[in-house]
C-alpha cells in the first residue's frame, strides 16, 4: 500500500501525554524502550480532577525518577481522609502505608514532562492528534498531523492513555459498559487559601459531594462531585463552584473572602462513569481513564494510572522482544491493567450509595466514629495494599459498638500548618530537594 505522508517509525506509541501516558512512557524507556508520546495539546497540561495521589501513586513517582522534579509550591503532603456532613461533623481515617501528596495538575504534568525529557529513548510529539488508527501485518498504523503536518507513525505496540473518551478504545473495539449507572458530573476550581486539615476533605450532602485538596500552603482546590438523577446546579459557567458552597455553609466559612478571588476558572466534566470491555487487543493496551472511571469520590484515578504504568512495563518489553503480540500474548498483560482499575471499584461502588441514602451515610459514620481502623484499612484496600479478608475482627467489632453507641462525630481538624513543621519527616527528602 502506498501513502502520500511520510512514514516514521517507532516501537511504542503512546496516544494521551496526561500523567498515566507519561508515567509509561517513562517507565518503558527505564526498561531500554523506545517511545513517542502523542499529545493532542502541550505541556504542562491542566485537566479537572482532585489532584490527590495515594501513597500507592507516590512510591511510583518516587520509582520513576519524577518526585524531585515535582516544584515545592506545587505539591503538599497529607495523611490520610476526613469525611464530613455539611455542618463539617464527620470521622477520619490515616494511611497506614505513608503519606498521599496533592499536586497541582500542572505541576504534576510538568514534572513528568521535564523527566521525559531526561531520557534519551523518549521523543515527546506536542499538538499530535491522531486522526485514524489501523492494524496492518507488520504492525499498527497511526495517522498523525503533527505541529500542522501529517504523517503516517507505524508502531509496533499502541499504548491507549486518552482518557475517559478514549478513541484508541473506541478505534479498537473495546468499548464496554460502565461499572455503575448512575451518571455523575465533576467540577473544580482552585483559591488562595491557608490549608486547615492535613487530611484531605470530603464534605458530604445529599448527592453532592465536595472535596478539599491543598497543593501547596496557600492554595486549595475545591471539587464538587454530584448525581444529576437527584441534583441540578443553580448555576452553571463561572459561578458553578462558588454557587455550590452555599450547599456547605461550614466549608464557605473555611474558605472566607477566598471565594470571590478563584485563582483558576471553574470547569466541569461528565457524565463519568466509562470502561473498557477489556484492556488489550492486538498490538494494543489501554491504562489510566481509558481503561476505566468509576467516580472521582475514592481519590484513585492517577494513582491507579501510575500503577498500571508500572505494571505495563514489566511486561510489554518481553512481549516485544519475543513479537508476541496478538490478542491471546497480550491478553495477560491487560488483565494485570484491568486487575488494578478493579481494586478501585468496590470502594466507588460504595460510595455511591452513601452519596445517594443519606441514612446508610449517617449508620456508616456512626459506626466509624469508632473504628477509625476499619476506614484505614478501607484506604488502603482501595489501593490493592490489602484484602477483604484481612479486616481484624475487633475492628468489626469497634464498628458495631459505634453503631449503638456513637463519638462525637466532629474530627479532630489540624492546624492548617501543622504540616508544615513536619515536612521533613512527612515528605521525601528527594522532594523537600526539588523546592
Amino acid at each position: 500500500m502506498q501513502y502520500d505522508s511520510p512514514i516514521k517509525q517507532t516501537p511504542v506509541a503512546v496516544v494521551g501525554g496526561g500523567p498515566a501516558g507519561m508515567a509509561t512512557a517513562i517507565a518503558l524507556a527505564l526498561k531500554g524502550q523506545s517511545v513517542v508520546v502523542l499529545e493532542r495539546g502541550r505541556w504542562p497540561r491542566d485537566k479537572i480532577c482532585g489532584e490527590g495521589v495515594m501513597p500507592a501513586g507516590v512510591d511510583v513517582l518516587d520509582r520513576l525518577g519524577v518526585l524531585p522534579l515535582i516544584q515545592s509550591d506545587q505539591a503538599r503532603p497529607f495523611r490520610g481522609i476526613c469525611w464530613l456532613d455539611k455542618q463539617g461533623q464527620g470521622v477520619e481515617g490515616d494511611f497506614c502505608s505513608g503519606h498521599g501528596l496533592a499536586i497541582r495538575r500542572t505541576g504534576l504534568s510538568d514534572a513528568l514532562y521535564r523527566r521525559a525529557q531526561q531520557l534519551d529513548g523518549i521523543q515527546l510529539w506536542g499538538r499530535a492528534t491522531v486522526k485514524d488508527m489501523t492494524i496492518e501485518s507488520d504492525g499498527m498504523r497511526l495517522a498523525v498531523s503533527h505541529e500542522g503536518e501529517s504523517c503516517i507513525l507505524m508502531a509496533d505496540v499502541v499504548i491507549g492513555a486518552d482518557g475517559r473518551n478514549s478513541r484508541v478504545r473506541k478505534w479498537s473495539e473495546l468499548q464496554g459498559k460502565p461499572p455503575v449507572s448512575v451518571r455523575r458530573w465533576g467540577a473544580r476550581q482552585h483559591f488562595t487559601a491557608a490549608p486547615w486539615s492535613d487530611r484531605v476533605e470530603v464534605w458530604w450532602a445529599d448527592g453532592v459531594e465536595a472535596y478539599i485538596t491543598p497543593s501547596s500552603e496557600s492554595r486549595v482546590e475545591v471539587a464538587f462531585l454530584w448525581d444529576e438523577a437527584v441534583f441540578e446546579p443553580a448555576e452553571k459557567g463561572a459561578k458553578l463552584v462558588t454557587s455550590m458552597l452555599s450547599l456547605f455553609p461550614a466549608l464557605r466559612a473555611r474558605l472566607a473572602d477566598a471565594v470571590d478571588a478563584p485563582t483558576s476558572a471553574a470547569a466541569a466534566m461528565g457524565p463519568l462513569a466509562v470502561a473498557a470491555r477489556v484492556a488489550s487487543s492486538d498490538r494494543v493496551v489501554l491504562v489510566g481513564d481509558a481503561v476505566g472511571y468509576v467516580d472521582g469520590i475514592t481519590g484513585e484515578g492517577i494513582t491507579a494510572g501510575l500503577l498500571q504504568a508500572e505494571a505495563l512495563a514489566e511486561t510489554l518489553p518481553g512481549l516485544m522482544a519475543e513479537n508476541r503480540l496478538d490478542w491471546d500474548s497480550m491478553r495477560s498483560l491487560g488483565s494485570s491493567v484491568e486487575d488494578i482499575f478493579r481494586d478501585t471499584v468496590p470502594l466507588a461502588k460504595a460510595a455511591l450509595l452513601l452519596s445517594r441514602y443519606p441514612w446508610m451515610r449517617r449508620l456508616v459514620f456512626r459506626g466509624l466514629s469508632r473504628a477509625q481502623g476499619l476506614f484505614t484499612h478501607l484506604l488502603e484496600l482501595n489501593m490493592g495494599r490489602t484484602h477483604w479478608y484481612k479486616v481484624s475482627p475487633v475492628t468489626l467489632c469497634e464498628f458495631v459498638l459505634g453503631l449503638l453507641f456513637p463519638r462525637d462525630p466532629k474530627p479532630r481538624v489540624a492546624d492548617g500548618r501543622s504540616m508544615t513543621s513536619k515536612n521533613a519527616a512527612v515528605l521525601p527528602r528527594r522532594l523537600q530537594r526539588s523546592g
